[in-house]
């Protein structure tokens, strides 16, 4: 089972896009927490050089000292920092008021930073005096200035992310544009139509497989019409000889009728007229494949039947079995090729005859509410895995009847060419047994024109 490319592009490029972005991300938090930490200690540092010049008077002048710390107490967010001025004692000789009564750390007489329960302290020995300065910060605050950073930077990358997916989507499918353009040009080639591909605006990497399929197309219509030709001008060319032979045994069976060769000449009669009639089923097939049901004229079917049927009812045992249903009072009109329409009804009829039981009507209906041409007739339930093999050339359903087995094949070619369908049914509509067969032409070509000459739609209803 194939996959989607555009679909595995997207995916590809998503998922290589959300490790880029994972592997930004965690760069970016560790970088984030790096600068953060950096700045926060700095400012530690700063503080406690700050209050350096307090503890320089500690020794002459302690309430100097206290108005000074008082000073930069103002200036403090107490949130966020927290100082003490260790005495040489290891009492705590000035704080601020959001710091503990108690020293944070045992005194350390050595510059530097330390992390304790709650806190982040940093330690400067005073100038003179053997005091101790040491600023704190609080590890909630850190963290809470930590995620707060982590987010700023990683957030929009986390925003961005399906906004990226988006982006790869549309630039994706408008890339693929090309492709698919050329996908649906080679898509709309088929038997009847292997024109080359137009000159598409398309990248570098497609213009070798527009080059190759048009190739290809080229050949497959030189050996198609080369086909077509040879099966037409051989189905043609026979048809004359076909017909004098046919004559010429005629002949010779009259002459033998009243001796013991009759019936072997009859045979031999029937024969040449089953070759002459496989010679002109080749021919119909050939310009029903070769696309010749292109010109388009309105064909009142009401009329075309009348003319066909009354063919047929010239044959023997046939006359009181064909029946014409058309609960229309008008004309149904359909835009077709008169011609090609007409060898399609005719092999309709041909293989109702043929096929369908002896002592079972031959109904012609034709259906205004759903734009359709039915015939049906009599016979057994035809199996549906033989029913799906009936518009194939050469296959048959039964190996009664005189038939090649191209009728049906003949009908959907035409068909195809007309815009329409043919369908296929057994049990027949409303019966349990027999076997229906169905034109269904396109709404847009048919039009039902009434007695009176009023244009009515074909499924007005």
């Amino acid at each position: 089972m194939g996959y989607s490319l555009v679909s595995r592009l997207i995916w590809l490029l998503a998922s290589a896009m959300a490790v880029l972005w994972l592997l930004g991300s965690v760069t970016a938090g560790m970088l984030t927490v790096f600068e953060v930490n950096e700045r926060l200690d700095n400012a530690l540092v700063e503080v406690a050089q700050r209050l350096l010049p307090a503890t320089e008077d500690a020794l002459s002048a302690p309430q100097v000292m206290d108005a000074r710390a008082q000073q930069l107490v103002a200036t403090l967010n107490p949130k966020a920092l927290a100082y003490q001025i260790m005495a040489p004692n290891g009492w705590v000789a000035l704080r601020s008021s959001n710091a503990p009564a108690v020293p944070f750390t045992p005194p350390v007489l050595q510059r530097g930073f330390r992390d304790v329960r709650h806190w982040r302290v940093y330690t400067q020995p005073a100038a003179a005096g053997g005091y101790l300065i040491e600023v704190a910060e609080p590890q909630m605050h850190r963290s809470e200035a930590l995620r707060r950073a982590i987010g700023l930077a990683v957030l929009p990358l986390l925003l961005f992310l399906p906004l990226s997916w988006l982006m790869i989507r549309w630039a994706v499918k408008r890339s693929m544009r090309s492709l698919i353009r050329l996908q649906r040009e080679i898509g709309q080639r088929d038997g009847s139509n292997l024109t080359c591909i137009p000159e598409l605006p398309m990248p570098s990497e497609l213009v070798p497989i527009h080059t190759a399929v048009n190739r290809l197309l080229d050949r497959l219509q030189r050996a198609l019409v080369n086909e077509r030709q040879f099966a037409a001008n051989s189905a043609h060319e026979l048809r004359t000889p076909l017909a004098a032979v046919q004559a010429q045994m005629q002949v010779l069976a009259a002459q033998l009728s009243s001796t013991a060769h009759a019936d072997r000449a009859q045979r031999i009669v029937a024969q040449i007229k089953a070759l002459s009639n496989l010679a002109e089923k080749l021919l119909q097939f050939s310009r029903a494949e070769a696309g010749l049901a292109l010109s388009r004229e309105r064909v009142d079917v009401v009329q075309l039947l009348d003319i066909l049927m009354d063919d047929f009812r010239r044959l023997e045992g046939v006359d009181k079995r064909l029946a014409l249903s058309w609960p229309g009072q008008g004309s149904f009109m359909v835009l077709a090729d008169l011609d090609m329409l007409g060898i399609a009804v005719r092999n309709l009829l041909e293989n109702a005859v043929r096929y369908g039981a002896a002592d079972a009507p031959i109904e012609v209906c034709l259906d205004d509410e759903h734009n359709c041409l039915r015939v049906s007739n009599g016979s057994e339930v035809v199996p549906r895995d033989v029913l799906l093999t009936l518009k194939q050339p050469f296959q048959r359903g039964t190996m009664q009847g005189a038939g090649g087995g191209l009728g049906l094949a003949i009908v959907e070619k035409i068909m195809m060419q007309l815009g329409g369908t043919l369908e296929l049914a057994s049990p027949a509509a409303g019966r349990v047994d027999g076997f229906e067969v169905r034109l269904v032409f396109s709404a847009r070509a048919t039009q039902i024109i009434g007695a009176a000459g009023a244009t009515v739609p074909a499924n007005a209803g």
